[in-house]
């Protein structure tokens, strides 16, 4: 099955469960795609995908569908809020299993509430798929993540010798030429540039520095895991929670596709909304990020900041690109989001459009603006008495 059509650019080159006790319709917020599982030995290996997630029900069906297109027998979300009317959306499509996240699913694990953490909610919930689920790999990625296929999985997975337990899938991130259109999914993506920093300063100047590895997110990839191996954790997979990594194999082609904020305003929320986890934000983000964030907090209007560094960090202009393409690091996947809905989950009728998606949050990332601008005058107003 096919659902995304992707082809490199001619400019720059190609260069999980069931557990008995949790209700599957709303108990965490973990979708889940399945087709039977053939027992021949000479089968392709099977493959399944798990998210921890909290976003519009447009990025859920779009998410759901496209990988379950790609080929996915499962997909399994766990939807962090018990009561997100994504859920029920989410439960339409065919072959798609949802889970909430409520008391109930937390108690199974020994927690009166949910984990203060975001990576210990996705993790426990990733490995209770791990541990149960009947397809052969495992791939854990946030909702906002696009498993990229330009060439088929399992000739990648043929790759993988036993002497790896999982499959490294370096990822990709969305940035915009010039100006921002009007669908959630266009853009084109960059890699990453470990250890070339003298590349990333020629490419981005003084911005490098708020950037990581040349990217605006994370650089690490994340993994699809072979059944009944190690623990699965945010990036990689480990002997055990917080243990050494097991042995890995890099995809060739396979890539992440990273969009780091639907759109600017969504990026301005995500931002605000880590802010709001205080101290705990330190184990989610890396320092880059994190000094953007201090940075959007510091501004009198941090809304209209965060759109502004975001534009500052997510636009190229054509110098950018053109020196990303000469160094093979800007992709251009040709995604049909809609055409994968159209194929997997007829029924939905869903807007794509980047100022339909903004409209959804566009309450939350005001309040949260403004709450912090007036957090800003009680602080002052107290070192002032």
């Amino acid at each position: 099955m096919a659902f995304c059509r992707v082809a490199p650019s001619t400019a720059c080159g190609h260069s999980i469960l069931n557990r008995p006790r949790v209700p599957q319709l709303f108990d965490c917020k973990c979708l889940i795609l399945e087709q039977p599982i053939p027992s021949d030995a000479g089968r392709e290996p099977q493959w399944s995908v798990v998210s921890t997630l909290r976003e519009p029900a447009q990025l859920v069906v779009a998410f759901a569908c496209h990988h379950l297109a790609q080929g996915a027998q499962k997909v399994h979300l766990f939807f962090d809020l018990p009561d997100d009317p994504a859920a029920r959306v989410a439960q339409e499509i065919p072959g798609v299993e949802v889970t909430l996240c409520d008391a109930g699913h937390w108690a199974q694990f020994g927690y009166r509430s949910p984990p203060r953490t975001q990576t210990k909610r996705q993790t426990l919930n990733a490995n209770y798929v791990f541990e149960q689920s009947r397809s052969d790999w495992l791939l854990h990625v946030d909702a906002d993540e696009f498993l990229w296929l330009p060439q088929p999985l399992g000739d990648e997975l043929a790759q993988v010798t036993d002497a790896a337990d999982w499959l490294h899938i370096p990822n990709i991130e969305r940035c915009w030429l010039d100006t921002y259109g009007d669908d959630m999914f266009e853009g084109v993506f960059r890699g990453p540039m470990t250890g070339r920093h003298d590349l990333a300063h020629s490419v981005y100047g003084q911005r490098s520095k708020a950037l990581s590895a040349g990217l605006g997110g994370y650089s690490a990839g994340k993994a699809m895991a072979r059944r009944g191996k190690g623990f699965l954790a945010i990036h990689k997979l480990r002997d055990t929670e917080g243990g050494v990594p097991r042995p890995s194999k890099t995809a060739e082609s396979a890539r992440i596709l990273h969009f780091d904020g639907i759109t600017p305003r969504h990026w301005a929320l995500k931002n605000l909304r880590y802010a709001a986890q205080g101290a705990a934000m330190n184990e989610l983000l890396n320092r880059e990020r994190m000094a953007t964030i201090g940075a959007i907090l510091r501004a009198p209007d941090p809304e209209r900041a965060a759109v502004r560094v975001h534009e500052a960090l997510y636009r190229l202009d054509h110098q950018q690109a053109r020196a990303l393409a000469d160094a093979g690091l800007l992709y251009e996947p040709d995604i049909d989001i809609a055409g994968a809905v159209a194929k997997i989950a007829p029924h939905l009728d869903m807007d794509f459009s980047a100022a339909g998606f903004d409209r959804l949050h566009a309450r939350e990332l005001s309040l949260r603006s403004q709450a912090i601008v007036r957090q800003k005058r009680r602080a002052k107003r107290r070192v002032g008495t």
